[in-house]
């Protein structure tokens, strides 16, 4: 291990530290993670090996981490503007540990912060496993680490802790997201070349948070300045991505912009089949450095899914026409500003839409509907590190306005005498939110952070406001494990409802009325955590209990898609659940990987449902677990295994029928039984995924990946529904549950240079 410190100017606040990491052979290693404390700083190398940042002057603690090699721990004193030449080696035997004290992105540091029940996730940890169709998936991802449970084999639905998918506050260089799916679910919306780092807080929630009850998805895309202009792209078997990173002005600014498409259907066209569907989404950002002191950086992205399939059977012209269009557009600007009294100064405004539109025509008549919601918002933090002795402070405004359009139907000829055109009553609402947390050591052992939360929210006349207390607390049992407690209330000002048993992109999002409350939550938990650090390898275990009030059902039988009057039935209802996260990992080395497991249940209580008895919820799914691991093979090639396991989700049985008059004295129907709600679940299910990967020689400019891989290698199915069929001779009924993924092979090419 070589390092080479080269002094510049000095500078009174702020320092910067810029360099280059590489391996003993001089090949420089991209995506390399450097820590530097106590400024609690952590960065990427770029694709080149090289970083920037900026640090207060003083003593600093490194640490280099990275996938194959042994972590580098070393002390530098700092006191001008430095070029760092960072060489670390397979095996670095005589250096000794360094104690960390807090960092966002490695489990050792996860041990010293106050908070539990929170996960972070980079581009390696999406890319380092075998997906559906090989396409790497931050939700995927998420789905495989404790206290995330899925929704239907394939969707982007997370269920966090016992709570709906709509209690997720997602959350895109700082602007909501409201849909995170394309191909009905089966993708989501972000593209993994150009995520940075995720934060997923399911528990402990810091003071400057709100508006879900269950968890916060932070996604954080590339803010890195490069140094030339860059390069990379891949294809796939279902869509393809392209990358460009282009310098304006060296080391000031400069911008990257990233697209990506499905192209089934081009493909099939060529070969005679008829596909009418695809999505695409692009991303860019500028980055602006004018100063030390100031950074700027303004995010966009758009991405839509669009099916449009006219079958015209006679060739006469007077066929079936389907349109869906649905689609999210986020537009975000951040602006850092650190002054010379020590504060940081963040500035967040966005603009985010999502609407969807479906449109079915057939001779002389047509019926569409029509969904959106669009937010402007603004949000300020103030943090000061030192303000008296180790506290740290952190306080804050934010304001959101919806602007909600529910549904609006539009029929036209003769099925406008069955349905006609109308429209649900738009919607305009303002949340408000002002916060302070301040974090500080009771003792040697003992670290608290102490937060208060005022939200409220203004829809016409009515007005709500609730008080969100938060508590995190840390007791050092040792140097490298420590017990947690955390508290937190929330509340939820804006809602999605939807009678399917997944989410789908024509879900009706509805704000706070005179009649419909906000939702709240109390949760608790209680955690045990432990990172060894010569072995890499952190524990948790995690247990939790949550109460909820006014959650949002609708009343049996509502259909919504074509419905203008859904708020009439609408019912509210509480609910709780509970359980107990496990969790080991290890994070560096040629061996990476997790082991996790989810004990669960998830329960809830309508006056207006199941005889105002207590049942369970939609995915309250007992096991959860997963084993994911990663093995680097010489420079080359890696290869990586995804095995999971998940009880069924729940569903209501037919348990028998009878026979009544038609309403029309015509004959006689058959009426449905049905059993309580939600009281049979489907087959427990489990599949394994292999994939493999070869590189390029890491000294090429032009550098290549090609990934191959199984997706659920021995063919068993997840259940994603149940068919009732009756037998011919008896007429006895019994269930089938339907998969719908089999055995998938993949295979994908990606360059870069």
């Amino acid at each position: 291990m070589a390092i080479c410190v080269l002094p510049f100017i000095v500078n009174a606040q702020s320092v910067e530290v810029k360099g280059t990491i590489s391996d003993s052979n001089g090949e420089y290693l991209p995506l390399a993670n450097l820590m530097i404390f106590p400024d609690s700083t952590l960065t990427s190398t770029d694709l080149d090996g090289k970083f920037a940042v900026e640090i207060k002057p003083g003593l600093k603690k490194i640490r280099i981490s990275y996938t194959g090699y042994e972590t580098f721990t070393a002390s530098i004193n700092v006191s001008a503007d430095t070029t760092w030449k960072l060489t670390i080696t397979p095996r670095i035997d005589q250096l000794k540990e360094v104690v960390i004290q807090e960092n966002r992105y490695t489990n050792a540091d996860v041990v010293q912060s106050v908070r539990a029940g929170t996960q972070r996730l980079t581009q390696k940890d999406m890319f380092n496993m075998p997906t559906i169709m090989g396409e790497a998936d931050l939700i995927k991802t998420l789905h495989l680490l404790p206290g995330n449970v899925k929704g239907l084999d394939g969707s982007s639905d997370v269920f966090v802790r016992g709570g709906a998918a709509d209690q997720n506050l997602v959350l895109l260089d700082g602007a909501p997201i409201y849909n995170t799916s394309h191909l009905f679910g089966f993708m989501s919306v972000f593209n993994p070349d150009v995520v940075d780092n995720v934060e997923a807080i399911n528990g402990g929630f810091p003071a400057e948070f709100g508006g879900r009850l269950s968890s916060v998805l932070n996604v954080n895309t590339l803010s890195l300045i490069p140094d030339k202009t860059r390069v990379s792209a891949d294809v796939g078997l279902i869509a393809s991505r392209v990358k460009l990173e282009q310098p304006i002005v060296k080391d000031k600014a400069s911008f990257w912009i990233s697209g990506r498409r499905t192209y089934v259907d081009k493909v099939m066209g060529v070969v005679g089949y008829n596909i009418p569907y695809y999505f695409y989404d692009v991303n860019g950002k500028l980055i602006f450095h004018p100063s030390k002191s100031h950074q700027i950086e303004i995010s966009h992205y758009a991405g839509e899914d669009v099916l449009d399939h006219f079958r015209d059977k006679n060739g006469d012209g007077d066929g079936m026409l389907t349109r869906y269009n649905a689609g999210n557009s986020t537009q975000s600007l951040k602006w850092v500003h650190r002054t010379p009294e020590g504060w940081t100064n963040n500035l967040y405004l966005f603009k985010t839409d999502y609407s969807y539109r479906i449109k079915n025509a057939y001779e002389d008549y047509a019926i569409s509907a029509f969904s959106n919601i669009e937010d402007y918002g603004a949000k300020v933090t103030l943090v000061k590190d030192s303000v008296w002795k180790d506290a740290q402070l952190t306080t804050g405004l934010e304001w959101t306005r919806h602007t909600i359009s529910p549904n609006v139907v539009n029929s036209t000829g003769s099925i406008s005498e069955i349905m006609s055109s109308s429209a649900s009553q738009g919607q305009t609402s303002h949340e408000l939110a002002a916060f302070i947390q301040q974090e500080w050591s009771l003792t040697n052992r003992m670290r608290v952070n102490v937060g208060l939360r005022g939200s409220a929210s203004l829809v016409g006349d009515k007005y709500y406001m609730n008080p969100e207390p938060r508590l995190s607390a840390r007791y050092e049992i040792k140097e490298d494990q420590a017990l947690k407690f955390n508290y937190s209330r929330m509340a939820q000002y804006i809602h999605r409802v939807s009678n399917a048993a997944v989410s789908t992109p024509a879900d009706i999002w509805y704000p706070v009325t005179d009649s419909i409350r906000p939702q709240r939550s109390h949760q608790y938990s209680l955690a045990w955590q432990r990172f060894l650090p010569r072995k890499k390898v952190f524990f948790s275990i995690e247990g939790y209990y949550k109460s909820m009030e006014d959650l949002i059902a609708y009343e049996e039988g509502t259909n919504l898609l074509f419905n203008t009057d859904f708020a009439s039935k609408l019912i509210q209802g509480e609910g709780k659940a509970y359980g107990a996260e496990f969790l080991i990992r290890k994070e560096s080395g040629k061996f990476t990987g997790w082991i996790s497991y989810t004990l669960s249940w998830s329960l809830r209580r309508f006056d207006g449902l199941n005889n105002g008895e207590w049942f369970h919820a939609r995915y309250d799914r007992r096991h959860n677990g997963a084993i994911v691991a990663q093995h680097t093979l010489g420079k080359r090639f890696a290869a990586s295994m995804v095995w999971e396991y998940i009880s069924g989700a729940r569903f209501t049985p037919v348990i028998g029928q009878y026979v009544t008059m038609a309403p029309n004295m015509s004959g006689l129907d058959l009426i449905p039984i049905f059993a309580k709600i939600n009281s049979v679940k489907l087959t427990d299910s489990h599949r394994l995924d292999l994939g493999i990967k070869f590189f390029s020689k890491p000294d090429k400019k032009f550098k290549w990946t090609w990934s191959a891989g199984i997706y659920n290698i021995y063919n068993r199915a997840t259940p994603v529904g149940i068919v009732i069929e009756a037998d011919k001779e008896t007429g006895a009924l019994s269930y089938k549950q339907p998969g719908l993924f089999g055995l998938l092979p993949y295979i994908s090419y990606g360059c870069k240079f």
